[in-house]
C-alpha cells in the first residue's frame, strides 16, 4: 500500500500542479495556495498518525548542520556560476516578462523571495524528502524515486524559459541534487539537512532574480 501511495500521490499532485501551472492563467499567489494544499496540508493530515519522524529536528547534530551549510554554499556557487556561464543562451527578457505575467514583479519580489527561501523550500522538502522517502523507507527506490519526482515537478516551472537541451540539463541537475539532499538526511532521519541546502540553493536562484529585476 505504501509503495502504491508513493507512486500515486506524487503523480496525482504533480499532474494537478502541471495543469495549474501551464493550463490556467492564474496568479502566482493562487498557484502557491494550490501547492501548499497538495504538498503540505493534505499529506500532513493523511500521514499525521505516523508522527512524521522526519520532522524531529532534535535528532540532528552540529556536525551535520555544518556539513549541510557547507554543501549549501557550494550549491549556491554552482547555481550562480552556471547561470553566468549559460546566460548567453537564456532569453532573460522573456523570463522576466513571463514572471510578470504571473504576477511577480519588482515591487512584490522581496515578499515572494522571503516565502521561497523559508516556506517553499520547507514545503518541497516535507513532501519529496519527507513524505515520499518515508513511504519508500524499505524500498531500493527510496533515493531515486523522490528525487526523480522532485525533478519532474520543476519541469512545470522551467518549460517556458529554456530550450530542450537546457531543460534536460536542469532536470538532470535537479535529480542529482535531490539524491544528494536525501543522502545528507540519512544520518539524522530528518529533513533538516536537505532543507538547509535547499535554502542556500534557493538563495542562489533569488540572487539571479534580484539581478533580473533590479540590475538587468
Amino acid at each position: 500500500m505504501k509503495k502504491i501511495a508513493a507512486f500515486g500521490l506524487p503523480f496525482a499532485n504533480i499532474a494537478i500542479l502541471l495543469w495549474i501551472e501551464q493550463g490556467l492563467q492564474i496568479s502566482y499567489g493562487w498557484k502557491t495556495a494550490a501547492k501548499i494544499v497538495l504538498f503540505l496540508l493534505i499529506p500532513f493530515f493523511l500521514f499525521r498518525p505516523t508522527r512524521l519522524p522526519f520532522l524531529q529536528f532534535s535528532k540532528i547534530d552540529r556536525k551535520s548542520i555544518l556539513i549541510s551549510s557547507g554543501a549549501g554554499i557550494g550549491m549556491l556557487a554552482i547555481i550562480v556560476g552556471t547561470f553566468n556561464l549559460l546566460q548567453p543562451f537564456i532569453d532573460l527578457e522573456s523570463l522576466r516578462l513571463d514572471l510578470e505575467d504571473h504576477g511577480v514583479n519588482s515591487l512584490i519580489f522581496p515578499i515572494i523571495a522571503f516565502y521561497i527561501l523559508l516556506g517553499n523550500s520547507f514545503i518541497e522538502e516535507f513532501f519529496f524528502r519527507g513524505i515520499l522517502t518515508d513511504l519508500l523507507r524499505q524500498s531500493r527506490y527510496r533515493l531515486l524515486l523522490p528525487s526523480f519526482f522532485f525533478a519532474v515537478y520543476h519541469i512545470a516551472i522551467f518549460l517556458p524559459w529554456f530550450t530542450p537541451p537546457l531543460l534536460a540539463l536542469a532536470v538532470g541537475g535537479l535529480w542529482a541534487g535531490g539524491i544528494i539532499f536525501q543522502l545528507l538526511n540519512e544520518k539524522s532521519g530528518t529533513i533538516l539537512p536537505s532543507w538547509i541546502v535547499h535554502m542556500w540553493a534557493d538563495a542562489g536562484i533569488l540572487l539571479i532574480g534580484t539581478y533580473l529585476f533590479y540590475f538587468k
